[in-house]
């Protein structure tokens, strides 16, 4: 178990806030498939969630079987971020995380994210307020930091301790700077190093979790408590129930079969419908359809199907076809 502040979750495994992929859809099919002890919604704009823009407020969407749900916000330090973390919590979170890592260009030299790294004064005086305006609503409030700008500005490590000084309650480090974006390797020792700069936080780590044995040994050589998963969840949204056995006993869940992940994409498919509606259930299963693919072998077929599908008609029909063709299920004879 992991505890971040007051919220006690059922597994060290998190969700990662990807934007344009992290919706209630996708995040209620990774926690019906199992491992997930904490969600989070995409990065939000602090200024956009005050103003209540009709796309945030799609994309901050929850229920209650999306719990505990975190809302990752961004924002630099003249934006609403203490406004926009109570308009979280009243609305169900149970975690508010600031964004202070995230390395696109339109976020990171204007709005927030990375670009929190370049004045850690500032982005503790500013997370300080933000801590403050939840504390009565007991919501944790955690950060998603990098190691630094660039890798002759690593900060992470005084960065964090300066922010367990003023309340936040749990840290998640992206082992690489700013600068690096996705290139190169996570960097497991300096990801120890803000696991030794705090006192009595957990320290989160995230970056290149592709298989279960790479969260295991990321919690083994940095000491980590807790492993969040981003962009491997895409192609492999059942990562979370193959690491958790393997973190509690040694040994990792099985790989789904072909049949198995097909029967997942299409409750994907039923649960864009539900809650996202026609239109975006099928744009959402035409780009995702590569990410899925890249564990299921040759089946070019399907994912052109899929990809060229203009409702989710075509889609079901492309998914139930290639059903067909699997082997059948063979009964266990003893």
């Amino acid at each position: 178990m992991l505890t971040i502040g007051s919220l006690e979750l059922g597994t060290p495994l998190l969700l990662a806030p990807i934007a344009g992929h992290c919706d209630l859809p996708f995040r209620l099919l990774c926690r019906e498939l199992g491992g997930v002890g904490l969600a989070s919604t995409p990065l939000l704009s602090s200024r956009a969630v005050v103003r209540e823009i009709p796309q945030v407020l799609d994309l901050a969407a929850t229920n209650p079987d999306d719990q505990p749900v975190c809302v990752q916000l961004y924002g630099n330090w003249e934006d609403p971020l203490p406004e926009a973390a109570r308009w979280a919590v009243e609305r169900g979170a149970a975690a508010v995380d600031i964004n202070m890592g995230c390395p696109v260009d339109k976020i990171a030299k204007k709005h927030g994210g990375a670009l929190l790294l370049r004045d850690v004064d500032r982005t503790v005086r500013m997370t300080e307020r933000i801590v403050k305006a939840v504390r009565h609503r007991g919501a944790p409030v955690t950060a998603k930091v990098r190691l630094g700008w660039d890798s002759s500005n690593i900060v992470a490590p005084h960065l964090a301790r300066c922010l367990e000084e003023v309340g936040i309650a749990a840290i998640t480090v992206h082992g690489r700077s700013a600068e690096q974006r996705f290139r190169g390797p996570v960097d497991l020792g300096q990801i120890a190093e803000v696991v030794a700069a705090v006192v009595n936080i957990p320290v989160i780590g995230n970056g290149d979790v592709k298989e279960p044995e790479d969260a295991a040994r990321m919690m083994r050589m940095t000491g980590c408590a807790g492993v969040m998963i981003g962009r491997a969840a895409l192609r492999k949204p059942w990562l979370f129930a193959q690491t958790q056995p393997l973190l509690e006993t040694g040994v990792s869940g099985p790989e789904p079969s072909l049949r198995e992940k097909i029967n997942i994409i299409l409750r994907h498919l039923e649960l864009l419908e539900k809650h996202r509606g026609e239109r975006a259930a099928v744009l959402t299963l035409n780009s995702r359809i590569s990410w899925y693919g890249k564990t299921m072998g040759h089946i070019k077929p399907l994912k052109e199907a899929v990809r060229r599908a203009q409702s989710t008609r075509e889609i079901r029909r492309a998914l139930l076809e290639a059903l067909e063709r699997c082997n059948p299920v063979r009964p266990n004879i003893t």
